[in-house]
This record gives structure tokens, C-alpha cells and sequence, in this order.
């Protein structure tokens, strides 16, 4: 039975009215009603908040809140009598008699002869003479001894209760006159309530028996004495009036007991109830009453028996009470005799329990049937009702009734148990359920335990939809079935999820089942290392024969070849050397060192039975022994056998590039692509096969595939150095393939007019074997395009028109005008070698002559790091060149040659700037009839500009500005001038 609670806590409301001061005043007010306080309802209203609250912190004792709220209520109805009254008490109560006159008497002239505020002026005490000591009170209390009279007499007993000295107050009473009048009548109450606040319970006690004596008690004094009673713990007091008649009702004998019960005084209580059998008015008093009986008899049941209960509802609470005894002692008729008492539909668990013990199966199918009925939301009934079924045989409607009731509400533990016990008969019985309940059943519960339960329903198992749809959060407390389930679900597309799943399967039941299933799990997701922990973890003697290979295969994989020799010999052992996958496996110990051992090892796999891997390895093989073809040969056999395999199209791809098959090679490649359209490799590759082929638009393609392929590896991690410059060169990929103007300006100037530059008295100029002070040239070409004649090669045709200063001395070159006009050709696909057929006719028709001129040009070093292209990592780079150049005049029969060797620094100065320093040496010469020449060395400083940069392109401009110091080494033949010059050069390559 649940614990009543006394009501309304008789104990701590009397004290509280005890301690409140004012219980005993005169005047008191106690009606708070519109109609007692003479109210209109509005103003009622309006002010009874703050009367509410006062009266409130008064009983608290709070006394700054009480005046607050009793000077606003006063403030809003200033000649109410009523309010006045309860304002003053406040006052009193708080020690604050002055004011307390002041207010009474203030409203009496409002009120001339108003009885009650004459009656609360005339309680008031006198204000008593000052006394703080008590030496100063004992001499008060001689002189009114003295001379004896009603106002020394209440100034002595009032100095006397602020002092403490409640016995000196008390004696004041002894005077017949005093103690009779009003005054004496305050004094003895004030000396009460002192004695109370003080918790001098034995003085409360023997004023509130003297007033007993004297003329009795009202019920509020009865109920006040009581509560003194019982906070001074004078039980046997308390129990000595109840004898003599008083506290005698059925609440005080509840009041006692209850405070006994609080106190923890068992036996005393104990003998209080066996004493006692009050007649309750209320059923709730009465109910707490058998609460007591039945927590703290010496025999509950015997107590319960032989109380006469009023109501009904206690009897049935006795009944409940003591059945259960019955029934465990086996006093079935005394229970079914005791039952047959109550309604037929009262006490169904006692029925229900009775009928267990009595093994009586028809009847407790029934009222478990009942039980539930009444309660279908209560678990603990629908477990019951479930387990009792299944106990009698009715599994089919056990189930049927928790189908209905799911998913079960309410507290955890009895819904996993619910879970479990309809997911148990659904397992044995998966057609009980329907199509609808199948698919409730398949839906994610809150509880992970829950969820677990719910992953083993049977048309689950193949559902792995549902599994990951359940399982799917991955909560640490899932046990090792459920991970490994939500393992076996992944293990096709989600590898690596899989992997995870069945290291938690592992750790939670590491046994040599789960131990193989992280192994051959790990091998898919390619964590070759977590795959190894797994198979060293399992014992040779638990290894099967598969397991054997499976492992070399992943210590193949992860780079152990001891470990893939140690698995080998115990296959060996087992006479497992007849197999392909052993001289694969074997294969793989002699590479890459012994690449002839190992190529006799795919051998004797492929005799034994031709496999995809055996043939791939034995391309690999091929390929670093240099037998290509034999390797496109062994990779179409792979392809043969299985032709998904992106990979092993991709190695075909690969050789058959190797094998300058360019057109066939990048068949396989994007075959190879879309399987893997991920691959930057494959991008990569298929952007310089493209290029070979002159296949603009799918250079470009790929080429930019291959850009945003390296800058989204740039928004993951920084780039290398590598990979920066990789982006780059397919920017200028992307930018050169697609050109097909291209126009250039170069230019020397000599500073003094006699400067001579023989950087150009070769090829170059317009005249052959010439010097000159300056030099200008200007050049536009058109691409035709790539294998044009023959694989591999560039054509194109140009026009330039240059021309130089001849012997004018003047700065600018506007002498000897020439024009020309030809097609250059670029056969070989890897060196910057071109063959050029140019018409050169004058534009001076008194200087120069027209001409054919073939020439053979060269350039050498000039590539990769050591290139003049940008380099987009670091703070510079070297660069260097050699430079040859060679010419046949025609018609004038003469040859022209030049080589120049040059090495720079380029240093970064802002992006797509350089500063660059450098030194160079030259030597060139002609023959017309006799052979000259010259031998020049200079150092200079060039200012390089790059622009025109794109997202996919590289720069397509290039302006260099320079300052060159020149020394005539040497000369044969021709005219030197002056040996030292300074030039300023001007190149711009658009």
C-alpha cells in the first residue's frame, strides 16, 4: 500500500499556528472573505494578493515582508476596520506595540466607538519603564512588591519576558488581582507564546493544563496544547489526558501515531496501535491507520484481521493485506473463504496468485487474460499474460497478443524482455506474423538492445537493407553477432565498414571464427597489416588448407615474405604444391631480384591451370625483362579470361603505349577508365596518348580532369613540390595543344654606336657573317599540326620579317630589311630538333639580295628542371641550354653556323616574374668562299614576365627585358670592333 500522508501535516500546522504569536490575541481575525472584511468583490480583489502574502510572512515569521505587504494593503483601503485590525496584530506580533496604538488609534477617530478597535487599544500593554538588566528588573519587582498594583505588575512581567526571566513573568500571576484583570490575561498569554517560541515546552504545558483547570480550553487552544505535547516528546503526558478524555478523536490518536512513526520510536508505536482502534470519519484516515497496522504490528496480518474496517475500499485493502500470507503458508480455503468476501472483479492479482499456487491452468489463463484487459499499456501484465500463455501451450496467441501491443512503451528492461520472448516465438513461427506486422517489426526501435533482438527476426537474415537500416548506428554496445552480421552486410560495397564491424565482432568474441572473418575482411578493404594481425592470430592447427594460401596471399600483399615462405612450406607440407596458387604465391619470393626464377615459377602455374594473375604477373615480367610484345600477348590472354578486369586492361593500355601502339593503347585505356573514372593515372596517361595522336579536344579533356584531379588534392593536404609542378605541366598541356598562332618579337640594341654584337653575324641576320650594332626580328607561325609526315612530328609555316642597323651606327634596327617566308618541321617527337625551307626576299631592293636558305636548328639541356618554363615551386631554379644552328644560302652558296651555351639563374621575384642572371658563350661563323668565325662571352641580367594564366592554362606570354656585357673573345677573318659592348635585349613570345 502506498504510504498516505497525514493531511494536512496536523503536527506541523498547529505548530505553526502555535508559534505565530497571535493565536491567543484578542481581536483576532481570521476571515479573509470580501463579506467579513466589508469589501466590494473589485477592491477585494485588488488587495487580497498582498493580504495573502502578509499573512503568509507573518506565520513565517518574515517580518519585513509581513509590515510591506499590510502597509500596502492599508495604503489602498486606509479606513477599513478589519485591515486596520490585522495590521496591528502584524505589529504586535513583531514586538512593535507603539505603532500598533498609533494605527488603532488613528482609525478610532474614522470609527468613534468601534468595539473592536477599543478592545485591541485596551490589549496592548503599557509600555513598561525601561529595564535591561536583570539586576534593574529584580529592583522593579521590590518596588512593585511594595507597592502592588495592576500596571507595576504587567510592566514586571512584560521586562521579564524580554529578559528571558519567563518565571519572574510567571509570578505576577500569583496576585489574584492582576492575574484577573485584562492586563493579567495578555500577560499570561504573551508568557505562553514566549514559552512556546522558546520551545519551553513543560512551561507551555503546565499554563496551558492551569487554564485547562481554570476554565477550560477552546478547540484551538486543545489543538495548540497538542502540538506542545508532542514537540516536547511528553508522550507519557499526552497519553495521560487522552486518558482523562482529551485528544481523544480519531485525528490527534492519527496525529500521535504518525509522529511516533517519524520519530522512529517502533515499540512505542507498536504498543500505541495495539491499544487503540479509533472510529475515522474519512477513508483516507482510516486507510492510513491500516498502513500503520500493517508496517508496524508486532502481527500485521493478525492486526489487519481484527480491525473493523468502515469503508469498503479497506476492506478490500485488508484483504489484499493478508492474502498473500495466506496463500504462502497454503491456507488456500481461508483465502478462497476470504476472497468470496469481495466483489467477484475485486483483487485479480490475489485471484491470479491464489490460482498459480492452485496450479489451476483455466483459471489463470483467464485472469491473466483479465489482468491485461484492465491494464493493456502495463508491461508487467503483458509479460504475465505472454509467459503464461506460452506456459499452457498457447504460443500462437502469445504471440498474436504481443504483435498487437508492439512496439512495447514504457520501461526498457520490460520491452527487451518483450522484444526478446515475440522475436524468440516469431523465430520458430516467422508466418504468424503478417506482411504489415513483418515490415513494424523491421523498423529501428529506440533501444539498442532492442534493435539487436529486432536484427534476428528470420526474414531479416538476407535483408541487408534492413540490417544496416537497424544496426546501422553502430553503438559499441551491439554483441559480437550483431557486429558480425552488420559485417557480412557490408562486406560488398563498403569493405571498409565491413573491416570495422568485424574487428568489433573480434574483440567481443575473439575466437578463430571471427579471427578468419577480420583476415579475409581486411584483405578486401587492402588493409594488408590488419589482415596479417588477424591470420598470426590463428593457430596453424586452426588454419584450413584456404586459409593457408589466403594468408601467404595477404603477406604477399603487405610485403612479408617470411611470413608468405613460412605459410608456403606448411601448404607444402599438406601437399598443396600442385596448385596454381602455390607457383603464384611462389613466384612472388624471387621478385624483383630474380625476375628469371620467378618467370619460372608463372610458368609452372599456368601449365598447371592458366589464371588471370598468372598471366598478368608474367606480362609485369615481361615488361622489366623488355619483351613487350610478350607482354600485350599474356595481358590479352588476362583480358580473355576476364575481360572486367580494369586493372589488368589499364597494364594493356600501359604496354601497348610502351610498344608506340598510341591509337590502341588508348582503346584499353578508357576502357580501363570507366571502370575506374577515378584513377589519376589513367586520366594522366590518356592525356599523353591524346597528345600524340593530335586529339585536341581530348587532350584538353583529360588534361583538365587531371587539373581538378590535383586541386582537390590541394583542398585535403598541401601539395609536393612534385605534384605543383605536375599541375602545371598539364596547364601548359592544355594551353600548348590547342595553339596554333604564335608570334614573337626579339631585339638586341647596342648602347654606343660602335658597339659591334656578333651574336648575330651568322644565321640570323640579313646579311651573312655580318656584325652589326642591333638586331630585330618579328615572327608569326601556324601550327598545321602533329604527324603530318611521320609519326611523332610537328609541321608549321611562319613568316618573320628582321632587320639590322648595317654601317649606319644608328641605335634601332631599320637597316636591311628582310622577308621571309617558310615551313618549319619538327620530325623527332622527344628532341627540340627542327629542319626549316625559308624564300628570303629583301625589302631594300639596294641591300640584300633574295635567297633560299635550309637551316638546322637544335636545342639541348633546355627541359625539365633545368628549363626556362615557369616553375611554380620553390624560390627559383637553374636553368641551362645549348643552343646549335645551322644554315644554307642557296643562291649565294654560303653556310652559316652558330652554337651557344648558356646556364642561369631564374629567381622569383612575384608570381609569374623572374629576375634572372646569367653567362653564356658563343661561338659562330660562315664560310663564303673561306671559312670566319668568332668566339664572344657575355653576362647579363634578364627581367622575365609570364601572363595570360588560366585555371587550366599555363602562361601563354612571355616578355623578357635585359642588360648584357659582351667580350669579343675571338676572330677569324672577321671584323671585331670594339671587343667589349653592352646590349639591352628585348624578347616578347606571345
Amino acid at each position: 500500500m502506498k504510504k498516505k500522508i497525514f493531511m494536512p501535516g496536523l503536527l506541523s500546522l498547529v505548530i505553526a499556528s502555535a508559534l505565530s504569536g497571535g493565536a491567543l490575541a484578542q481581536a483576532t481575525i481570521t476571515e479573509t472573505s470580501a463579506e467579513a472584511l466589508g469589501l466590494s468583490d473589485y477592491r477585494h480583489f485588488v488587495i487580497y494578493p498582498h493580504l495573502e502574502k502578509a499573512i503568509r510572512a507573518q506565520k513565517n515569521n518574515d517580518e519585513q515582508t509581513a509590515l510591506r505587504e499590510f502597509a500596502e494593503v492599508r495604503r489602498r483601503e486606509p479606513h477599513n476596520v478589519a485591515l486596520t485590525l490585522y495590521q496591528a496584530q502584524a505589529l504586535r506580533h513583531f514586538g512593535h506595540n507603539k505603532q500598533a496604538y498609533a494605527v488603532l488609534a488613528e482609525q478610532l477617530k474614522h470609527h468613534p466607538g468601534d468595539k473592536r478597535l477599543e478592545e485591541s487599544l485596551a490589549a496592548i500593554p503599557v509600555e513598561p519603564m525601561a529595564v535591561t538588566t536583570v539586576k534593574a528588573l529584580h529592583a522593579q519587582l521590590q518596588q512593585c512588591d511594595a507597592a502592588p498594583d495592576v500596571r507595576c505588575r504587567s510592566e514586571v512581567g512584560q521586562n521579564a519576558l524580554r529578559l528571558g526571566e519567563l518565571k519572574v513573568a510567571q509570578a505576577q500571576l500569583t496576585d489574584p488581582a492582576f492575574a484577573s484583570a485584562p492586563q493579567g490575561e495578555t500577560l499570561r498569554n504573551a508568557i505562553l507564546q514566549r514559552a512556546i517560541y522558546l520551545r519551553q515546552w513543560e512551561v507551555a504545558d503546565a499554563l496551558f493544563s492551569e487554564r485547562e483547570q481554570q476554565h477550560g480550553l477552546s478547540a484551538a487552544e486543545q489543538q495548540q496544547w497538542f502540538t506542545v505535547l508532542l514537540a516536547g516528546k511528553n508522550d507519557e503526558r499526552l497519553q495521560a489526558r487522552q486518558a482523562q478524555g482529551l485528544f481523544t478523536s480519531p485525528e490527534y490518536s492519527l496525529a500521535y501515531a504518525t509522529t511516533l512513526e517519524q520519530r522512529g520510536e517502533r515499540a512505542r508505536l507498536q504498543d500505541y496501535l495495539a491499544q487503540h482502534q479509533p472510529v475515522f470519519q474519512t477513508p483516507e484516515e482510516e486507510k492510513r491507520w491500516l498502513y500503520l497496522l500493517s508496517r508496524y504490528s508486532a502481527q500485521p496480518e493478525k492486526a489487519l484481521a481484527q480491525y473493523s474496517a468502515r469503508f469498503n475500499e479497506n476492506r478490500l485493502f485488508i484483504a489484499g493485506e493478508t492474502l498473500p500470507g495466506l496463500i504462502r503458508r497454503g491456507e488456500y480455503g481461508a483465502a478462497r473463504q476470504l476472497l468470496a468476501g469481495v466483489p467477484e472483479n475485486a483483487l485479480p492479482q490475489a485471484r491470479y496468485s491464489l490460482s498459480l499456487a492452485t496450479h489451476n491452468t483455466p483459471e489463470t489463463l483467464w485472469l491473466a487474460r483479465q489482468l491485461y484487459a484492465s491494464q493493456p499499456q502495463n508491461l508487467q501484465r503483458l509479460d504475465t499474460l505472454s509467459w503464461q500463455l506460452i506456459e499452457a501451450g498457447q504460443d500462437q496467441e502469445a504471440a498474436h497478443i504481443l504483435l498487437q501491443a508492439y512496439p512495447f512503451p514504457g520501461d526498457e528492461e520490460a520491452a527487451v524482455a518483450l522484444t526478446g520472448r515475440l522475436i524468440g516465438l516469431l523465430r520458430a513461427h516467422p508466418n504468424w506474423a503478417t506482411t504489415a506486422q513483418k515490415a513494424k517489426l523491421s523498423q529501428p526501435l529506440a533501444s539498442f538492445r532492442q534493435r539487436q533482438l529486432q536484427s534476428q527476426l528470420p526474414w531479416l537474415a538476407e535483408n541487408c537493407a534492413s540490417v544496416r537500416k537497424l544496426l546501422g548506428d553502430l553503438s559499441p554496445s551491439y554483441d559480437a553477432a550483431a557486429w558480425s552480421q552488420l559485417a557480412a552486410c557490408y562486406r560488398d560495397d563498403v569493405p571498409g565498414m565491413a573491416l570495422y564491424a568485424a574487428q568489433q565482432a573480434q574483440a567481443r568474441a575473439p575466437d578463430s571464427w571471427r579471427h578468419r572473418a577480420v583476415a579475409y575482411q581486411a584483405y578486401q578493404a587492402q588493409d594488408y597489416a590488419a589482415a596479417m594481425r588477424a591470420w598470426k592470430t590463428l593457430p596453424l592447427v586452426e588454419m584450413r588448407n584456404e586459409d593457408l594460401i589466403a594468408a601467404a596471399n595477404t603477406a604477399q600483399a603487405a610485403g612479408e615474405s617470411q611470413s608468405v615462405a613460412s605459410w608456403l612450406q606448411e601448404a607444402q607440407k599438406r601437399g598443396m604444391d600442385n596448385s596454381e596458387n602455390y607457383w603464384w604465391l611462389h613466384a612472388q619470393r624471387y621478385l624483383p631480384q630474380e625476375p628469371e626464377k620467378a618467370l619460372a615459377d608463372v610458368n609452372r602455374a599456368l601449365a598447371i591451370a592458366p589464371s588471370e594473375r598468372a598471366y598478368v604477373l608474367r606480362a609485369q615480367l615481361y615488361r622489366e625483362t623488355g619483351n613487350t610484345p610478350a607482354a600485350v600477348d599474356d595481358l590479352r590472354q588476362a583480358l580473355a579470361i576476364n575481360p572486367h578486369n580494369a586493372t589488368s586492361r589499364a597494364a594493356l593500355g600501359y604496354a601497348l603505349w610502351d610498344e608506340g601502339e598510341a591509337e590502341a593503347s588508348r582503346v584499353e585505356l578508357e576502357l580501363a577508365l570507366k571502370a575506374m573514372p577515378d584513377d589519376p593515372a589513367l586520366i594522366r596517361q590518356l592525356a599523353y596518348v591524346s597528345q600524340r595522336l593530335d586529339d585536341v579536344a581530348a587532350t584538353r579533356h583529360y588534361a583538365r580532369q587531371a587539373v581538378d584531379d590535383i586541386n582537390n588534392e590541394a583542398e585535403i593536404r598541401l601539395l609536393s613540390a612534385e605534384q605543383t609542378q605536375q599541375r602545371f605541366a598539364f596547364r601548359r598541356l592544355h594551353e600548348d595543344i590547342a595553339r596554333r598562332w604564335s608570334f614573337s618579337f626579339d631585339s638586341t640594341l647596342g648602347l654606343r654606336s660602335g658597339a659591334v654584337n656578333s651574336a648575330n653575324n651568322a644565321v640570323n641576320g640579313a646579311s651573312p657573317g655580318k656584325s652589326y650594332r642591333s638586331y630585330g626580328q618579328f615572327e608569326a607561325e601556324y601550327r598545321l599540326g602533329r604527324n603530318q609526315l611521320i609519326e611523332g612530328d610537328l609541321l608549321s609555316v611562319y613568316s618573320r620579317l628582321f632587320a639590322d642597323t648595317a654601317g649606319s651606327g644608328v641605335a634601332m634596327p631599320v637597316k636591311n630589311p628582310m622577308l621571309g617566308a617558310g615551313v618549319r618541321w619538327k620530325p623527332l617527337r622527344d628532341t627540340v630538333f627542327f629542319l626549316a625551307v625559308e624564300q628570303q626576299a629583301p625589302l631594300d631592293k639596294h641591300h640584300g639580295e633574295a635567297d633560299t636558305l635550309l637551316r638546322a636548328s637544335a636545342s639541348f639541356f633546355n627541359n625539365g628542371r633545368f628549363s626556362d618554363e615557369w616553375h611554380p615551386a620553390g624560390d627559383g631554379w637553374f636553368a641551362n641550354n645549348l643552343y646549335l644552328d645551322g644554315a644554307q644560302y642557296v643562291r649565294q652558296d654560303i653556310q652559316a653556323w652558330t652554337a651557344d651555351y648558356r646556364i642561369s639563374w631564374h629567381q622569383k621575384v612575384a608570381h609569374g616574374q623572374t629576375l634572372e642572371p646569367y653567362g653564356h658563350l658563343q661561338a659562330n661563323g660562315y664560310r663564303d668562299g673561306e671559312t670566319r668565325g668568332a668566339q664572344t662571352g657575355g653576362v647579363g641580367v634578364r627581367w622575365n614576365i609570364w601572363t595570360g594564366e588560366t585555371g587550366y592554362d599555363a602562361w601563354p606570354h612571355k616578355i623578357s627585358l635585359g642588360l648584357e656585357y659582351q667580350r669579343t673573345l675571338k676572330t677569324v677573318n672577321q671584323h671585331a670592333g670594339e671587343r667589349n659592348n653592352a646590349f639591352i635585349t628585348l624578347g616578347v613570345h606571345w
